[in-house]
């Protein structure tokens, strides 16, 4: 004889769905409890954040200075009066973060790792300032340098050091430094203030927007702090 299979009953099915629920239930205030801590996580760092780099829009980050020996020429009305001279003009040119433009969109939190990373914007290079209030003169060839004679040699020694030192600055190895320093300062500048937060030892890691995962490195994927916050709305 052929065993007749047994159907469920009405109780056996509601006992089954009921469980189901309570399951699902459990799950759905699990999700919520996490979305809510990470959303009371984001608006924590965001405040953090906002609070550290309140007082100051630009981080300087590195200097480069010196001082140029430049020779300028006034060919003056007739050949007479042309002159020439020769002087030393120290200058200096600062390289900063502009940190107003360190919003949310930036930040990324894993909280496994307790890691914030942080994609900084690049430095700046600013403009070179000669400081003619210690220009030396080393050495002035001419008849007669007349008054107008003088104030066109310095002017065209000042432009002369202005190029001179905008290439200087831009050169490599002056923005790598600056760079590294940007990513030391940016980081000891975030580390004690999320920790006195309450988030415990935290490693912040900042990368620059020309650097790039080493080999066998990953870079944190998870929304950024923006991202997290807007979702949540």
């Amino acid at each position: 004889m052929k065993s007749k299979r047994r159907l469920p009953s009405g109780g056996q099915l509601f006992f089954l769905g009921a469980v189901l629920l309570g399951l699902f239930l459990l799950w759905r205030f699990d999700q919520q409890r996490k979305q809510a801590e990470e959303l009371a996580q984001a608006q924590g760092l965001v405040r953090v954040i906002s609070a550290t780099f309140a007082r100051q829009n630009a981080l300087k980050v590195g200097e480069v200075e010196g001082a140029f020996d430049v020779t300028s020429i006034d060919p003056g009305q007739i050949p007479l009066l042309r002159s020439a001279q020769k002087v030393k003009l120290p200058y200096s040119i600062d390289y900063s973060v502009d940190l107003s433009r360190m919003t949310a969109d930036r930040y990324r939190w894993d909280k496994e790792s307790n890691t914030l990373f942080v994609e900084a914007p690049d430095v700046t290079v600013g403009r070179p300032n000669i400081d003619e209030a210690r220009r030396q003169t080393l050495a002035t060839q001419g008849l007669f340098v007349t008054r107008g004679a003088a104030d066109n040699l310095s002017r065209r020694a000042a432009a002369q050091a202005n190029i001179a030192a905008a290439q200087e600055a831009a050169r490599p190895v002056h923005i790598e430094r600056a760079r590294d320093n940007a990513r030391k300062a940016i980081a000891s500048m975030l580390e004690t203030p999320l920790e006195v937060a309450g988030l415990g030892r935290v490693r912040v890691v900042v990368h620059m927007p020309q650097d790039k995962p080493r080999e066998g490195e990953r870079w944190d994927v998870s929304p950024s702090i923006a991202e997290v916050l807007a979702r949540r709305r």
